[in-house]
C-alpha cells in the first residue's frame, strides 16, 4: 500500500460506514452520504497534504445483517487525485457483543503505479468500547505480500450530553515497509453532523509527520 506507508482511505469513514446503515425491518435499505473535512487523515496519515477533502458514498443494508457500499474522496497522494473504496460485510449481535466482519478494497484509479489493495476486517464491541482488526490480503504492488500489513484499533465513544458526544481512538499499524509500528491516537468531539478532532501520530521511521493536527469535519446521510 502502500507504498506501504501511505495507504489511504476512508475507513476513517469506513467502518464508520457500518454505523450509518439504516435497516427497515427485513427489507433492503439504501442510504447516501456526503462529507467534508479540513484534512483527510487515515490511520494517522494525511491523504491530501493537509488540505480540505470532499467525499460521498452509497450504502446498501438488509435486515438480515448483510451490507455493501462504495465511497469516494478526493486526495493528493503520490500522483493520485481520488480514492475509491468498495466494501461488503455482515454485522450482528451475539448477546451483549456486537460484531462486524467484511472486506474492503481501496483503489486509486488515476495513480500511475499500482497501489490498490484489499483488507478483511473484524470488529467486536460491547457498550461504548470496540476493538477492530484489519488484515491485508491482496495488493497490486508486487513487493507487498499478503499479511505484510496489519492494523488494530481500540475505540471508546459515549454521549456527554443530549447534543454532544466524545470518542477516543488508539491504533497500531504494523507495516513491513517500516521498522517500527506506527501509532495513531485521536480525541473527537461531535455535535450533530459536525465533529472536531485532535490527532496525534508517531513519526514514521523518525520522519516528521506533522505529529499533532486539528481537524474539523462535516458529514450527513440521507
Amino acid at each position: 500500500m502502500q507504498n506501504a506507508i501511505f495507504k489511504n482511505t476512508a475507513l476513517a469513514a469506513v467502518l464508520a460506514t457500518s454505523t450509518m446503515f439504516t435497516t427497515v425491518a427485513q427489507a433492503a435499505s439504501i442510504e447516501a452520504n456526503v462529507g467534508f473535512t479540513t484534512d483527510y487523515i487515515w490511520r494517522g496519515m494525511t491523504q491530501n497534504d493537509g488540505d480540505t477533502s470532499f467525499s460521498g458514498g452509497i450504502d446498501l443494508s438488509t435486515g438480515s445483517g448483510f451490507y455493501a457500499g462504495t465511497w469516494v474522496g478526493d486526495i493528493t497522494w503520490d500522483e493520485a487525485s481520488y480514492e475509491l473504496d468498495v466494501y461488503a460485510g455482515y454485522a450482528g449481535e451475539a448477546g451483549a457483543v456486537a460484531y462486524d466482519v467484511g472486506y474492503i478494497q481501496y483503489m486509486y484509479p488515476d495513480k500511475l503505479t499500482d497501489a490498490d489493495f484489499g483488507e478483511v476486517y473484524v470488529s467486536l464491541g460491547t457498550g461504548p468500547v470496540s476493538l477492530s482488526y484489519y488484515y491485508e490480503v491482496d495488493n497490486d504492488d508486487g513487493t507487498v505480500d499478503s499479511g505484510d500489513n496489519e492494523y488494530i484499533s481500540f475505540d471508546y465513544s459515549t454521549d456527554l450530553t443530549e447534543d454532544w458526544s466524545v470518542s477516543l481512538h488508539y491504533g497500531v499499524y504494523d507495516m513491513e515497509a517500516i521498522d517500527d509500528e506506527q501509532i495513531d491516537m485521536s480525541l473527537t468531539l461531535s455535535k450533530g453532523d459536525f465533529s472536531f478532532s485532535v490527532v496525534e501520530t508517531d513519526d514514521i521511521d523518525g520522519a516528521d509527520n506533522d505529529d499533532t493536527r486539528a481537524v474539523i469535519s462535516y458529514g450527513m446521510s440521507f
